[in-house]
């Protein structure tokens, strides 16, 4: 059961957009949003979500419900609305009630779904988000953020294909969607096609130039194609913009590592895991370092005469 906002470290906890901070669940409560109707047309993600918390709320409560085919629950919308608004504050266990709340009043309210799958991937519930996303698209198969949220569960339970196929689908209906084109980077690197990755991390730039995640996604296709000075130089962008992402810290470590910076990279490992200890890459990069450490230091050793006796063995 969530009792608030517990994000890891390596789910950005604060992104920059333009010259304005904002929160992770201020990013979440503008994907609530949109998932609610609230924004629409030619809007980008990142530029909903720079709105100030207290505009957001007063947008919410002017609003009234997006038309749709079909008779909406005036009770469920309004259900709805509040865990939109108790999501900004972080209150994931209330937000979570009123989305339930929702979903019992409308069964078919593929909104409710798509919000309520936010909420789960905070909790770190990836097959119950991916449940609820894919419900949304039964429901309707226009709503794009459910496509995005369910390329976001499918990428942490590592099914990439499904991902980028999903971040496909969310770009299709909403073009300038910038957290898609990197889910799909994330997906298409660990699927091994870097170079596809960077084409999507220099569109998402194109739509934002200050969108931290595509600076991360970037870093780790570069270090795919082995051009790691170019890794090195995204990593230290985004970690300008983000000072809390691991994933930022991990592919900058493996990066010092090829490039022979053993020390740098030893700390940028430590520095990811500290931030997110459930980041195995960052393990299996500190795992390296160490090794080729050792080697090292076992060549000086030999090279100055020292022959290791039974003792020592």
């Amino acid at each position: 059961m969530l009792t608030g906002f517990k994000c890891s470290a390596n789910l950005a906890t604060q992104f920059n957009f333009g010259v304005t901070k904002i929160s992770f669940g201020q990013v979440l409560t503008a994907i609530a949003l949109a998932n609610l109707g609230l924004f629409n047309g030619g809007l980008s993600l990142e530029a909903n979500a720079a709105a100030p918390a207290k505009a957001a709320k007063t947008t919410v409560k002017a609003a009234k419900p997006a038309k749709k085919s079909g008779k909406e629950n005036p009770e469920a919308f309004a259900a709805l609305k509040e865990g939109v608004r108790l999501l900004s504050e972080h209150k994931g266990q209330e937000a979570q009630a009123k989305f339930d709340e929702a979903i019992k009043l409308s069964p078919n309210y593929a909104r409710a779904y798509a919000n309520r799958a936010n909420l789960h991937m905070l909790a770190r519930h990836y097959k119950q988000a991916e449940a609820d996303c894919t419900k949304a698209i039964s429901l309707d198969p226009k709503l794009y953020m459910a496509y995005l949220n369910r390329s976001w569960a499918e990428i942490e339970l590592g099914q990439f294909t499904k991902a980028a196929d999903d971040a496909s689908k969310a770009i299709a209906l909403q073009p300038k969607l910038t957290m898609a084109y990197a889910n799909r980077a994330r997906a298409l690197n660990q699927l091994g096609r870097h170079k596809e990755a960077v084409a999507d991390c220099e569109k998402a730039l194109q739509l934002h130039p200050k969108f931290s995640p595509a600076y991360v996604n970037r870093a780790h296709a570069y270090v795919g194609l082995k051009e790691y000075e170019k890794a090195v130089a995204d990593s230290d962008k985004a970690i300008e913009l983000n000072a809390n992402s691991a994933r930022a810290y991990a592919n900058r470590a493996k990066a010092y590592r090829h490039l022979g910076k053993l020390e740098q990279s030893l700390s940028d490992s430590n520095k990811a895991i500290e931030l997110d200890s459930k980041l195995g890459s960052a393990y299996f990069n500190r795992a390296a370092v160490y090794k080729a450490m050792s080697g090292k230091d076992l060549k000086i050793a030999q090279d100055m005469g020292f022959k290791s006796d039974l003792e020592t063995k």
